[in-house]
């Protein structure tokens, strides 16, 4: 299947497939950004939270159980 190559003319009718591969093509690269936005995320969280129950201990020392 090649890619659609009349899309800027109004009297083309693309299939299915030329949308469908015009979409794959399109968003190729979010799966891929997504997982990366994700795996930034959850480091930054555990850097926070890491940062956090230091401030606690420091504040608290008699808290018992904090990881």
């Amino acid at each position: 299947m090649g890619g659609p190559k009349r899309l800027s003319d109004p009297a083309f009718e693309p299939t299915d497939e030329d949308l469908i591969g015009l979409s794959e093509r399109a968003f190729a690269h979010v799966r891929d950004a997504h997982d990366a936005s994700l795996r930034q995320l959850r480091e930054d969280i555990a850097t926070a939270r890491r940062e956090a129950m230091e401030w606690l201990r420091k504040k608290r020392p008699d808290l018992k159980g904090a990881r």
